[in-house]
């Protein structure tokens, strides 16, 4: 996989601005108006949980996905760069939901706002949004990227896929107190390594690092990989960095622990 399909670094940001590419900032609510890049809109799909993964399910989602998207202007034919605080799971959550609905050329700012700022590169605080053309977006929604549920019931129990949990240690033993889960703990089968790891200093990890991560917790590049988390960014964030690192059998199953832990006839540890 190249990278640069991926991330791109703030040095291009400029040149692909004049290239008509829609910028996007995926932080929190209140956090633009603050300090943002210039040209770049507030969006952010993160409070979408997605409650079914099945083909009919992501099919769905991906229709209320693509209106946002298309209020903020994102066209098919114009590249996108989303960008977080830093290499954060907003950003990658919003790259991975444009790959689901077939943009093929959006990419996320390595290092985010945290890089640029370093960088000496300026921000603005004004608040006048552009205004921008309504024209519906012609999906083509791919699987390749996602993992719907039943596959990870099927499979990861057969041990022929390889499920990751990014999530924190605390909800991963099942002590956490997240408000919209009834049950708690972790997908069985599954292994732990938590998104963090897989970064340094707010971007990703050489990819002989993120492989060497792999290797000592028993996973092979070669492997069929789907990471999950509680909403599916931590585990978006953690899917990119398999795919920048060349790993080529990785998605991520964005329903994750919010939509397994719904289904009571799923098991849990």
């Amino acid at each position: 996989m190249d990278a640069t399909k991926i991330v791109i670094e703030p040095s291009a940001i400029q040149s692909a601005l004049r290239d008509e590419t829609v910028l996007l900032d995926a932080r929190k609510v209140g956090e633009f108006k603050k300090g943002h890049i210039a040209s770049a809109l507030p969006l952010s799909t993160y409070e979408m949980l997605v409650n079914d993964t099945s083909i009919e399910g992501i099919r769905e989602f991906a229709k209320s996905v693509a209106d946002r998207f298309n209020a903020a202007g994102v066209r098919m034919d114009r590249p996108v760069v989303v960008y977080d605080e830093n290499m954060g799971a907003r950003a990658a959550r919003e790259l991975w939901m444009l790959e689901m609905i077939g943009h093929r050329r959006a990419r996320m700012l390595h290092g985010g706002l945290a890089q640029w700022l370093v960088e000496g590169r300026p921000v603005q605080n004004d608040i006048d949004l552009k205004t921008v053309p309504q024209r519906e977006i012609q999906i083509s929604v791919t699987s390749a990227c996602s993992a719907p549920i039943n596959e990870i019931a099927r499979r990861a129990d057969a041990g022929t896929l390889m499920l990751i949990d990014v999530r924190s240690d605390i909800e991963w033993a099942g002590k956490d107190a997240t408000p919209c889960c009834k049950r708690h703990g972790h997908i069985p089968n599954a292994i732990h390594i938590e998104w963090t790891k897989f970064l340094e200093n707010g971007r990703f990890k050489e990819p002989k690092q993120i492989l060497k991560l792999l290797e000592e917790n028993g996973i092979s590049p070669h492997h069929e990989i789907a990471t999950y988390s509680h909403r599916g960014a931590r585990s978006a964030s953690a899917y990119f960095s398999l795919r920048y690192a060349g790993v080529s059998g990785a998605r991520n199953f964005i329903g994750s622990w919010h939509e397994w832990s719904a289904r009571t006839d799923l098991p849990l540890e």
